[in-house]
């Protein structure tokens, strides 16, 4: 393990772990600003890791596609979501037929993955943090609380996972994806995300029961993994390293953000599901 690199992750953390705790729980449009920016950088980066490939995405159409599905989910209306995909799929073709140069046939579906992908999956954020209190006897939404259960265990189990298999890793989990990643750092991570989760419970979690945290906690220890695999498959697949270097010590949004682009659907499905499918 690299001592000099974890101080800077950890140091990064403290200065903006904050920040989004207090977005996640202010909501709003504080929080709507946080995504937003989460998704549009994530295009932005994995347009970035495309020419990385050779393929050149169309910018305008797929940052704007990406920005107006966000701003339609935080104002719950989801009948825009169609005609702004139908509207972005027409812009695309234009572009692609005025462009004249390059590789239409990927650089249409890469262009239209990333702005059809990062706004659905972070924008779940929003869907979650914007569950209504009343449902649940309260006064406010308690979701800024489920949000933090999510984030913290994923932050705990990273970090557990990267610290434990450093030291225990024996067995490689995807070398072919990511080699540095061991099963026993997995499992190690899997459990201080149930253990976070459960802490988290007596601490802030209100309108759920402690079985619900759990299976949060579940979710961000077990899945996020594989977000970040996922991620990282983009990444060695254009022979980059980090999406970018936005982030000092974490490389890119998608290398920060990556384990909620699964976690974040799922979660949002699962309590969806749980309190208002019936």
């Amino acid at each position: 393990m690299n001592l000099k690199s974890f101080g800077i992750r950890a140091l990064v953390a403290l200065i903006f772990g904050p920040l989004i705790v207090l977005a996640a729980l202010q909501g709003g449009l504080w929080w709507l600003a946080f995504v937003t920016l989460v998704v549009v950088l994530s295009v932005w980066e994995y347009y970035g890791l495309a020419r990385a490939k050779g393929s050149r995405a169309h910018y305008a159409p797929g940052l704007i596609c990406a920005l107006a599905l966000v701003l339609s989910l935080y104002w719950f209306d989801v009948r825009l979501i169609l005609p702004i995909v139908l509207a972005f799929f027409v812009w695309l073709q234009f572009s692609a037929l005025y462009r004249g140069s390059g590789s239409p046939t990927l650089e249409v579906p890469v262009t239209a993955f990333a702005a059809l992908y990062y706004p659905l999956a972070f924008g779940s954020f929003i869907l979650i943090r914007e569950l209504p209190g009343a449902h649940f006897g309260l006064d406010s939404s308690p979701a800024g609380g489920w949000i933090l259960v999510l984030i913290f265990s994923i932050w705990i189990c990273d970090t557990a996972a990267y610290v434990g298999g450093s030291y225990l890793g024996r067995h490689k989990l995807m070398p072919r994806i990511s080699p540095n990643k061991s099963i026993e750092g997995t499992v190690l991570g899997f459990i201080f995300a149930l253990l976070t989760a459960w802490l988290c419970h007596g601490w802030f979690v209100k309108g759920l029961l402690l079985q619900d945290t759990l299976v949060i906690g579940a979710i961000g220890g077990s899945l996020g993994q594989y977000g970040d695999l996922f991620e990282s498959m983009f990444k060695r697949d254009a022979g980059m390293k980090d999406s970018s270097r936005l982030i000092p010590g974490h490389g890119g949004i998608l290398d920060r953000f990556d384990s909620l682009t699964i976690t974040a659907p799922v979660v949002y499905l699962y309590l969806y599901l749980r309190f208002f499918a019936l």
